[in-house]
């Protein structure tokens, strides 16, 4: 398939139809593992006794269905009006080019994992399902608050004690690479409840006086509880994945080191040890390119999706697309004709919230009576990497 970076991506799904191997399990679909540390923890615990798994049978071959969904956002909110305090802009040209007006800020003793533990207790409960049911945690975020990720502390904080977690990285495609990891852990693993929580604090690596990238961004988490169901139930219809590393240069917030204090003041040049901490850079972003690319590679990979679930898009309730520009879910809508009514969107209040944005606004779609029991959804995520996917999903 060809971008709209003038690359060329293969047609074929990697991912999709194959039968996955159900991890060894036995002929009657029980699998039992075990994992032990007996070095004390520094809290007078001991390390690895939340690792005891459930004894619960797994059963291959599931189906798999969303039945809960939670968010949280920080207090902070900055407005545009804000915004043109300390950068050469005002709440018109941001709300006209982007759609965005305001957005929320990570302050004080705020941390990304803590609205994630917020986010996934909101699914938890709506999902009427205890953490210690829970059997795997997976964090999508690309600003996590240690650098090894923090999946495993979510899952602690969470008092998931028979959960595995990990984290995934895949920026603004997060969530979606997340949701139909889920959905593959079910099918093939015998996994029964998986919490997807989508969580990114963007506002780190922002250049507050790049007006260009500063209006865009803001934090927030959002998490759904996916749940293994009969084949008849199944509602995870159809999905499609693509990634193009060549794009990277239209957007990326790349490490980078101080060239000066890497070498040596010895005349040969001979590289200094220890090297030089590295940091990261602030977003860089093309946008137009970035805005080509989304509205050419997402409506092809939703109709991908659609194709895969066996309906048109004139079947779908709902389009929930990545919050990245009003103007690019606009665009997607239009190719895919799909009525501005079918259309979920509150960028208007949170700007781009990374990985967090389609679980964000699906929450709040669902809290408000919006998204309704049986809904069909299309959603896709796309951005850094490059990165882009769709998944076709019945709400409950």
């Amino acid at each position: 398939m060809s971008n709209a970076l003038g690359l060329v991506t293969p047609s074929s799904q990697w991912f999709r139809g194959r039968k996955l191997a159900p991890w060894g399990l036995s002929g009657s679909g029980s699998r039992r593992a075990s994992l032990g540390c007996c070095r004390a923890a520094a809290d007078g615990g001991v390390l690895g006794a939340a690792a005891s798994r459930s004894s619960r049978a797994r059963v291959a071959g599931m189906g798999s269905k969303l039945v809960g969904s939670g968010s949280a956002v920080p207090k902070l909110l900055i407005s545009n009006d804000d915004l043109a305090q300390f950068v050469e802009t005002s709440d018109e040209w941001i709300s006209v080019r982007t759609g965005i007006r305001n957005r929320r800020v990570l302050s004080g003793n705020e941390t990304l994992g803590g609205l994630a533990v917020e986010a996934a207790k909101g699914a938890l409960v709506m999902a009427e399902v205890e953490a210690g049911e829970v059997d795997l945690v997976i964090m999508c975020t690309s600003t996590p608050d240690d650098l090894f990720g923090c999946g495993s502390q979510v899952q602690r904080d969470l008092g998931c004690k028979n959960a595995w977690a990990f984290d995934i990285t895949a920026a603004c495609s997060g969530f979606v690479v997340g949701l139909i990891t889920a959905t593959r852990f079910i099918k093939g693993g015998g996994l029964k409840n998986i919490l997807v929580i989508g969580a990114d604090a963007l506002s780190r690596y922002v250049d507050w006086t790049d007006r260009g990238t500063c209006i865009l961004f803001g934090d927030a988490a959002g998490a759904v509880l996916v749940q293994a169901c009969s084949s008849e139930e199944d509602g995870f219809l159809g999905f499609d994945l693509h990634s193009d590393g060549h794009g990277q240069r239209q957007l990326n917030a790349l490490a980078k080191y101080d060239q000066s204090q890497l070498v040596s003041a010895d005349s040969n040049g001979s590289p200094m040890f220890p090297p030089k901490k590295s940091s990261f850079s602030c977003i860089q972003m093309n946008g137009k390119e970035v805005f080509r690319f989304a509205v050419r590679c997402v409506p092809q990979s939703i109709e991908a999706a659609l194709i895969e679930a066996g309906i048109s898009s004139s079947n779908i309730d709902w389009l929930l697309l990545h919050q990245a520009n009003q103007r690019i879910i606009d665009a997607v809508a239009t190719r895919l004709e799909i009525p501005s009514d079918k259309v979920i969107s509150n960028l208007c209040n949170y700007g781009n919230t990374s990985a967090a944005s389609i679980p964000l606004a699906l929450d709040e779609a669902v809290r408000s009576g919006k998204v309704q029991a049986g809904n069909t959804i299309a959603t896709a995520g796309f951005g850094a990497g490059l990165t882009w996917g769709s998944a076709i999903v019945r709400w409950r």
